[in-house]
């Protein structure tokens, strides 16, 4: 059953029969509203010419597609959207002014990022204080520009270095920084599901739920 992995250079042997349902997920990045979110969306032809050539890679095999030749044709689009244009620019903002590259706005990008979205990770590093109000890195953000992780997430650690909690916060980045759901709700198996998940339940919210999933196994 293919993926969006099945899209990559990666090759396993014996498979030579691929079924391709012409969905995917990909993050979305609502700058108005400051939300991402994991959709559920059709693929594109090149992504499907992709899961196809997994079939053949090895031997002659087969690729049955879930949708019609029509479909293909007319209903998907020639190439996928460009992560840069549909997800939080904040890191990419980040990046570019640690290498010196003050001019986002007229930067020569291969695929332009939408404007509003690059306004938004401006605006939000400037609140974050890796800006200055010039919109030079300060500081600050020198600092957040090493962490590997998102804007916000940076920011935390390095102000968890006041509070004495940075093992902590760490912790939590960390958690929050995986793509998937941690807690595996199986369609048959929800109600235990959801008991099993109660044992990490913590009033306060979902950051220190999450912390209680860490510290649960770590000392499992």
């Amino acid at each position: 059953l293919a993926t969006n992995i099945a899209e990559t250079s990666l090759t396993i042997d014996g498979i030579i029969y691929v079924i391709d349902t012409g969905f995917c997920k990909q993050n979305f990045y609502s700058a108005r509203a400051g939300i991402e979110s994991l959709l559920v969306v059709p693929i594109s032809r090149a992504a499907a010419d992709q899961r196809a050539g997994r079939a053949g890679r090895v031997a002659a095999g087969k690729c049955f597609r879930l949708y019609t030749s029509h479909a293909y044709h007319t209903e998907l689009e020639a190439q996928p959207v460009p992560e840069i244009q549909r997800t939080n620019l904040g890191n990419v903002v980040l990046l570019l002014k640690s290498l010196g590259i003050d001019d986002l706005l007229h930067f020569d990008y291969m695929d332009p990022p939408p404007h509003d979205a690059l306004v938004m990770a401006l605006e939000q590093l400037y609140a974050l204080g890796a800006l200055n109000h010039k919109g030079e890195l300060t500081k600050t953000g020198r600092r957040m520009a090493e962490f590997p992780c998102d804007p916000m997430l940076s920011k935390m650690i390095l102000a968890s270095e006041k509070y004495k909690c940075s093992e902590e916060a760490i912790t939590i980045s960390a958690m929050l920084s995986v793509n998937n759901s941690i807690f595996y709700r199986p369609k048959d198996k929800v109600v235990h599901a959801d008991a099993a998940r109660k044992a990490f339940h913590h009033v306060t919210g979902d950051h220190l739920t999450l912390m209680n999933v860490y510290n649960q196994w770590a000392n499992a």
